[in-house]
């Protein structure tokens, strides 16, 4: 640790819009470890503490303070005279590495108090944003570690918080063994926002109508949520959602899942065999959770009897790819927010062949308009807007159906080897805001994707009795 302050400069690092629109919530995930071997060296406190500080040099993000204009414009500033220091701690508890196992790694088999942050980005009892949290949690008879890993999003997004997890085992890797001497070589990761900038094409695509307007459009809780600083922002949020008391679950769909549904649609849908796995997930997703709120509430397209009733859903793709960055190690947001609204009469009907392959064709427009010149237009959209990241969360804060579908799989978790194999289990911690879907790596990475769906607990009824969503979807826990 001392090694790390004595190498922190002062520096102010800007953010950008792309970094605020994510930055009411954090990224918390919890890697579970079993000492197989049952040896009395496994995975030692000093080797995990003294890695992970060495990683932190790499990352002096990590030792500043979010700050905030009042308009939205936001920097991340380190003092080196009074460094924001990560929240890294480590306890043991009495629950034993089978006891995780023969629960199958549930939520209510943890122990107690592993997620040391909570989803929302908040000040702790410090007073302070942590920019990141790590609890080390060993379990009794050293049987095995949880490792709470959490960023907020203001810093970077999930592909960026798994290479960040993967860098710390590369490092604790090459120390364990004596090589420290190859740290050196590992890869440059910059935090400079300006690689966006650099990285845009010449080209340029219309926004479409509603993704601009919400972001565009004026509205005085938005404004309102932009003037405020990080921490009371932060801290309003938070309470927002606390309201919810959403429930989560995590459900496995297998690979066989997937290809039936494309062989069931192919007949009505020539081109299902080349549709992506995210794409069949964001239209059965969307309909199991429309139909869901439908029954909770009692109030859908026939009840409300007006035919433009929608439901808005928040498509989140990234998009490294379309902007030619994977070679760039850049551990920032590349994230890319499409609003999109669909008809709740097509979303309520009974789930079929017919009826899903009109939802997936009403998706792919939106779907396949993400390419180079769209995320462009909508970079030079936000860019002299930065309070414009607090629109898209007044609007979705006040829905209790707008939906938020993170399009994209999140990258294989498993792979966070700290030399003693891949993790047992992976999993986002429970507590989360209402109407979201998140796709992540499985366990088995040739069977299908996890899914982690949230949503108010009488939607949520509704959704595990979802006789389609319960055939489709195992659920985990």
């Amino acid at each position: 640790m001392e090694a790390f302050k004595k190498s922190i400069k002062s520096q102010t690092i800007p953010l950008c819009v792309l970094d605020t629109q994510g930055s009411f919530s954090n990224i918390p995930f919890v890697f579970f470890y079993e000492n197989t071997a049952g040896s009395s060296e496994f995975m030692p406190s000093d080797a995990l503490s003294d890695s992970f500080y060495q990683t932190m040099q790499h990352f002096p993000i990590f030792a500043g303070r979010i700050k905030s204009t009042g308009r939205g414009n936001t920097s991340v500033v380190i003092d080196a005279n009074n460094p924001n220091m990560p929240d890294y701690s480590e306890s043991s508890c009495s629950v034993h590495f089978d006891t995780l196992k023969e629960n199958g790694f549930s939520w209510r088999s943890w122990p107690d108090g592993v997620a040391t942050a909570g989803p929302m980005t908040k000040a702790d009892a410090s007073g302070e944003i942590k920019l990141i949290n790590v609890h080390v949690v060993r379990m009794q008879d050293n049987s095995g570690v949880a490792i709470y890993f959490s960023i907020p999003h203001y810093i970077l997004d999930g592909v960026a918080h798994m290479e960040l997890m993967k860098y710390w085992c590369q490092v604790h890797q090459l120390m364990s063994s004596g090589q420290s001497e190859r740290l050196a070589g590992l890869p440059v990761f910059s935090v400079d926002r300006a690689i966006i900038q650099e990285c845009l094409p010449k080209e340029r695509k219309p926004v479409d109508t509603l993704t601009r307007q919400t972001f565009t459009g004026f509205s005085f809780i938005a404004e309102l949520l932009a003037w405020l600083s990080p921490k009371l922002r932060g801290r309003l949020l938070s309470m927002i959602i606390a309201r919810q008391k959403a429930e989560a679950h995590l459900f496995h769909v297998s690979k066989a899942s997937l290809e039936s549904l494309r062989t069931t649609i192919g007949a009505l849908l020539p081109e299902a065999a080349a549709i992506p796995d995210s794409e069949l997930m964001l239209s059965v997703a969307a309909k199991t959770l429309a139909q869901s709120q439908a029954l909770a509430t009692g109030v859908g397209a026939s009840s409300t009897k007006k035919d433009t009733a929608t439901l808005p859903v928040a498509i989140i793709f990234e998009v490294r790819e379309q902007l030619n960055m994977t070679f760039k190690n850049y551990a920032g947001n590349i994230l890319l927010p499409l609003i999109t609204s669909t008809p709740l009469k097509m979303l309520e009907t009974p789930t079929t062949p017919e009826s899903l392959a009109t939802m997936i064709s009403n998706f792919s427009e939106a779907v396949n308009s993400v390419d180079p010149g769209l995320v462009a237009s909508h970079i030079d959209m936000v860019t002299p807007r930065p309070s414009c990241f607090t629109r898209p969360i007044a609007r979705f804060a006040s829905s209790k159906t707008a939906t938020s579908f993170v399009y994209d799989l999140m990258p294989d978790m498993y792979e966070a080897d700290f030399g003693n194999g891949r993790p047992s289990w992976v999993s986002p911690i429970e507590p989360f805001r209402a109407n979201a879907v998140l796709l992540l790596t499985s366990r088995d990475t040739t069977d299908g994707m996890d899914v982690f769906m949230t949503a108010y607990p009488s939607v949520m009824k509704e959704v595990l009795n979802n006789e389609f969503w319960c055939e489709f979807a195992k659920l985990i826990y």
